[in-house]
């Protein structure tokens, strides 16, 4: 997130490919706990795989709400 005197400014193409980047790993992290969990028997193993996939989608949730607060900011064209 890019601050300039105080006021949030658009997101860079770089830093948006890296945010975009962000969503789809924590998103594939999140479904290999899940299906880890689903496979295991042992319950303190898929007591840790359940709060890591809860993690995950929380760390999705966060970096998601922040790309929609720079939507209003965000060009309607684009740059060239």
């Amino acid at each position: 997130m890019t601050h300039f005197g105080g006021q949030m400014q658009p997101l860079t193409s770089k830093e948006l490919e890296y945010v975009v980047d962000c969503l789809t790993n924590e998103d594939l992290l999140l479904k290999q706990c899940a299906a880890a969990a689903s496979q295991t028997s042992n319950q303190a193993v898929y007591q840790f795989l359940a709060q890591e996939a809860n993690a995950h989608q929380q760390h999705y949730n966060m970096l998601h709400e922040s790309l929609q607060q720079h939507v209003q900011l965000a060009p309607a064209q684009p740059q060239g």
